[in-house]
Protein backbone atom coordinates (compact mmCIF):
# COMPACT_ATOMS: atom_id res chain seq x y z
CA UNK A 1 0.00 0.00 0.00
CA UNK A 2 1.11 3.47 -0.89
CA UNK A 3 1.64 5.48 2.27
CA UNK A 4 1.96 8.63 0.88
CA UNK A 5 -1.73 7.94 0.59
CA UNK A 6 -2.88 7.68 4.27
CA UNK A 7 -4.63 10.58 5.84
CA UNK A 8 -2.74 13.12 7.48
CA UNK A 9 -3.86 14.81 10.37
CA UNK A 10 -3.93 18.32 10.97
CA UNK A 11 -3.22 18.78 14.47
CA UNK A 12 -4.77 22.38 14.68
CA UNK A 13 -8.04 20.62 14.35
CA UNK A 14 -7.49 18.90 17.78
CA UNK A 15 -7.59 22.17 20.07
CA UNK A 16 -10.16 23.37 22.48
CA UNK A 17 -13.73 23.26 21.10
CA UNK A 18 -16.84 23.76 22.99
CA UNK A 19 -20.22 22.10 22.33
CA UNK A 20 -23.43 21.89 24.16
CA UNK A 21 -25.72 19.06 24.66
CA UNK A 22 -29.21 18.92 25.87
CA UNK A 23 -31.42 15.73 26.22
CA UNK A 24 -34.79 17.93 25.40
CA UNK A 25 -33.29 18.28 21.57
CA UNK A 26 -33.13 14.04 21.83
CA UNK A 27 -36.41 12.56 20.74
CA UNK A 28 -37.90 9.12 19.87
CA UNK A 29 -40.67 8.12 18.16
CA UNK A 30 -42.67 4.64 18.26
CA UNK A 31 -45.36 3.84 16.33
CA UNK A 32 -45.78 7.76 15.63
CA UNK A 33 -46.19 8.72 19.06
CA UNK A 34 -43.37 11.05 21.21
CA UNK A 35 -41.76 8.95 24.15
CA UNK A 36 -41.75 10.66 27.19
CA UNK A 37 -41.20 9.82 30.72
CA UNK A 38 -37.49 9.14 30.57
CA UNK A 39 -35.04 8.12 33.57
CA UNK A 40 -32.26 9.62 34.47
CA UNK A 41 -28.89 8.43 33.22
CA UNK A 42 -28.35 6.37 30.19
CA UNK A 43 -32.21 7.07 29.02
CA UNK A 44 -31.51 5.48 25.54
CA UNK A 45 -28.94 3.46 24.34
CA UNK A 46 -29.06 1.73 20.54
CA UNK A 47 -26.57 -0.34 19.14
CA UNK A 48 -26.31 -2.88 16.04
CA UNK A 49 -26.60 -6.49 17.45
CA UNK A 50 -23.41 -7.40 15.16
CA UNK A 51 -20.09 -5.96 14.24
CA UNK A 52 -19.82 -4.69 10.34
CA UNK A 53 -17.22 -6.95 9.49
CA UNK A 54 -14.95 -10.09 10.81
CA UNK A 55 -11.23 -10.04 10.62
CA UNK A 56 -9.44 -13.44 9.77
CA UNK A 57 -6.18 -13.52 9.97
CA UNK A 58 -4.30 -16.52 7.64
CA UNK A 59 -0.98 -18.26 8.87
CA UNK A 60 0.69 -16.06 6.58
CA UNK A 61 -0.12 -13.15 7.93
CA UNK A 62 -2.72 -12.05 5.23
CA UNK A 63 -5.77 -10.27 6.52
CA UNK A 64 -9.53 -10.63 4.89
CA UNK A 65 -12.93 -8.98 6.19
CA UNK A 66 -15.72 -10.84 5.90
CA UNK A 67 -18.91 -8.79 5.63
CA UNK A 68 -21.75 -8.91 7.73
CA UNK A 69 -25.43 -9.41 6.36
CA UNK A 70 -27.10 -8.90 9.64
CA UNK A 71 -28.52 -5.58 9.62
CA UNK A 72 -30.40 -5.81 13.41
CA UNK A 73 -30.29 -3.48 16.24
CA UNK A 74 -31.50 -2.91 19.25
CA UNK A 75 -32.80 0.03 21.08
CA UNK A 76 -33.40 -0.11 24.87
CA UNK A 77 -35.58 2.98 26.33
CA UNK A 78 -35.30 3.55 30.56
CA UNK A 79 -38.18 5.00 31.53
CA UNK A 80 -39.58 5.80 34.79
CA UNK A 81 -42.09 3.46 36.70
CA UNK A 82 -44.32 6.76 36.21
CA UNK A 83 -44.26 7.10 32.77
CA UNK A 84 -47.42 7.67 30.62
CA UNK A 85 -45.68 5.90 27.45
CA UNK A 86 -45.56 3.00 29.61
CA UNK A 87 -49.30 1.75 28.50
CA UNK A 88 -48.19 2.92 24.90
CA UNK A 89 -45.38 0.65 25.05
CA UNK A 90 -47.29 -2.31 26.75
CA UNK A 91 -50.12 -2.19 23.86
CA UNK A 92 -47.44 -2.69 21.25
CA UNK A 93 -46.12 -5.49 23.02
CA UNK A 94 -48.97 -6.96 23.06
CA UNK A 95 -50.16 -6.28 19.83
CA UNK A 96 -47.30 -8.91 18.24
CA UNK A 97 -46.84 -6.44 15.39
CA UNK A 98 -44.50 -4.77 14.08
CA UNK A 99 -43.33 -1.05 14.15
CA UNK A 100 -41.69 1.95 13.47
CA UNK A 101 -39.17 3.07 16.03
CA UNK A 102 -37.03 6.57 15.67
CA UNK A 103 -34.44 8.14 17.43
CA UNK A 104 -33.92 11.56 16.84
CA UNK A 105 -31.24 13.65 18.05
CA UNK A 106 -30.86 17.57 16.47
CA UNK A 107 -27.60 18.15 18.89
CA UNK A 108 -24.51 19.57 17.44
CA UNK A 109 -23.78 15.89 16.44
CA UNK A 110 -26.96 15.17 14.92
CA UNK A 111 -28.03 11.23 14.96
CA UNK A 112 -30.63 9.14 13.71
CA UNK A 113 -31.39 5.52 14.36
CA UNK A 114 -33.85 2.92 13.80
CA UNK A 115 -36.18 0.79 11.61
CA UNK A 116 -39.95 -0.08 10.62
CA UNK A 117 -39.67 -3.28 11.82
CA UNK A 118 -39.70 -3.51 15.42
CA UNK A 119 -40.69 -5.79 18.11
CA UNK A 120 -40.54 -5.57 21.84
CA UNK A 121 -38.51 -8.43 23.32
CA UNK A 122 -40.31 -9.08 26.68
CA UNK A 123 -41.80 -6.78 29.17
CA UNK A 124 -38.90 -5.27 31.41
CA UNK A 125 -38.55 -6.33 34.88
CA UNK A 126 -40.40 -3.98 37.72
CA UNK A 127 -38.36 -2.87 40.96
CA UNK A 128 -40.67 -1.22 43.66
CA UNK A 129 -39.27 0.51 46.61
CA UNK A 130 -39.07 3.66 48.29
CA UNK A 131 -37.51 5.57 45.17
CA UNK A 132 -38.88 6.34 41.50
CA UNK A 133 -37.63 3.10 39.45
CA UNK A 134 -36.52 2.83 35.95
CA UNK A 135 -38.26 0.15 33.26
CA UNK A 136 -36.37 -1.36 30.60
CA UNK A 137 -37.76 -1.47 26.98
CA UNK A 138 -35.47 -3.79 24.69
CA UNK A 139 -36.86 -3.03 21.42
CA UNK A 140 -35.54 -5.61 18.39
CA UNK A 141 -35.19 -3.62 15.27
CA UNK A 142 -34.75 -6.04 11.73
CA UNK A 143 -33.81 -2.87 9.63
CA UNK A 144 -31.73 -0.96 12.27
CA UNK A 145 -30.28 1.63 10.36
CA UNK A 146 -27.67 4.81 11.48
CA UNK A 147 -27.32 8.14 10.04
Amino acid sequence: MDKSKWLKLDIQHFGNETTTYDFKKVSVIAAGTIITGWMDGDAIQSEKNEDDVTPHVGAGGDVTFAESTDETGTITLTLKSTSSSIPILKALRDSKEMFQLQIVDVNDNAFRAGGSECRIVKPPARTYGTEVTGTEWAIYVADYKEA
